[in-house]
């Protein structure tokens, strides 16, 4: 997959809403560098993503940001 290529983020940032790219470099970051489990990771990406949805006051459903954030990383596995 091409993001595995990039570097881990250790922080989503911009004026505007995250892109896939951004949440997953986030993601890969808390699982790799702080080694964290699969399911810390999603939960901690979850925690920021929820926290930059709220300041646009969106609405969000965390079953299944966290549904899609496992699937990314399932995909992303070789």
């Amino acid at each position: 997959m091409w993001l595995l290529d990039k570097a881990p983020e250790p922080d989503i940032l911009g004026a505007r809403l995250p892109s896939r790219e951004q949440v997953f470099l986030f993601f890969m970051y808390k699982h790799h560098v702080f080694k964290k489990t699969v399911p810390d990771s999603v939960s901690a990406t979850s925690e920021k993503l929820k926290a930059i949805w709220g300041k646009a006051k969106l609405t969000t459903k965390p079953t299944r940001t966290l549904e899609e954030l496992k699937n990314l990383f399932e995909e992303s596995k070789p």
